[in-house]
């Protein structure tokens, strides 16, 4: 479809997409998608539109006002707008961009992990990745392609994830990328995991300071995942094997079955025994 708003280029195009109940409720999911080539002069203001905008500037730039704050997006620049709230963008210049408007489940974490990683603005080694997973959604309305909405939101997830990497690739710099390796490393060693004081070191963290961010990124203390790790893996064991409750104990790292049975009862509602009979947490069976 060719746009109708004043300084649009009469080379741009969008497609106005409405996804099922089904996407709707369990898929990030495109309702537009476009390229646009914007001529000097364009002003567009809103109080909201129901959706999230990802962009990439081609070239060109625009400045940007939301939140609070002002900024400006350059050639090779990506860009996340929470279009829920007020918003406007214009240029004295013009700007040439892809970009797809987007909601979905998983929008409003994806936007705050990017935000928090990356900010709304920013250049990135990854934006030839961003701007080909849009295009790809793009080229399936432009060739009139099926249109698969596990397939657009494949394309979506591809590109939101390659966001919340790091902007610039400097692992000194990437607190996201330093609780990545603590965590691999407690995954990897379920029952023997590192202390604290280790992960802090291998890290290159004071301690205090390691679990502070840990708790920032995770949104627990590195004690409290190593718990949920160990009651993860003791409940696929407990639903996957007929090992006794001991053994599994031991595994996941506790000295004896009490231990184990007490501390998967604390976290879990429910005992070993119990949840492998498939008892649920608060249920006749289990109060009896």
């Amino acid at each position: 479809m060719k746009s109708l708003e004043q300084h649009v280029l009469p080379s741009s195009d969008y497609y106005n997409f409405s996804p099922s109940a089904l996407a709707r409720e369990h898929l990030l999911h495109v309702l537009c998608v476009g390229e646009f080539r914007y001529e000097a002069g364009y002003d567009l203001q809103r109080a909201d539109f129901d959706s999230y905008l990802l962009e990439v500037i081609l070239d060109g730039w625009v400045n940007i006002e939301t939140e609070g704050e002002q900024l400006t997006a350059h050639t090779g620049q990506a860009v996340l707008i929470d279009c829920n709230k007020p918003h406007r963008y214009h240029s004295d210049v013009g700007w040439h961009a892809v970009w797809v408007h987007f909601d979905g489940p998983a929008a409003a974490g994806y936007f705050n992990l990017v935000l928090r990683q990356n900010g709304r603005v920013f250049t990135t080694h990854r934006q030839h990745s961003i701007y080909e997973a849009i295009r790809e959604i793009l080229m399936m309305f432009r060739s009139q392609q099926t249109l698969s909405e596990p397939k657009m939101a494949l394309h979506l997830t591809q590109a939101l994830t390659a966001m919340t990497e790091p902007a610039v690739p400097e692992p000194a710099q990437d607190r996201f990328g330093l609780i990545d390796q603590a965590v691999a490393s407690i995954s990897q060693r379920i029952g023997a995991e590192p202390t604290v004081a280790q992960l802090a070191k291998m890290v290159g963290l004071s301690e205090y300071h390691f679990i502070r961010v840990f708790r920032e990124t995770m949104g627990v203390t590195p004690g409290q995942y190593v718990i949920a790790t160990r009651m993860s893996h003791a409940k696929y064991l407990l639903k996957t094997t007929a090992l006794p409750i001991a053994e599994i104990g031991s595994m996941v790292g506790y000295a004896s079955e009490s231990m184990f049975s007490a501390a998967f009862k604390r976290t879990q509602g429910v005992t070993p025994s119990q949840y492998r009979a498939g008892k649920l947490p608060g249920s006749q069976e289990e109060n009896r």
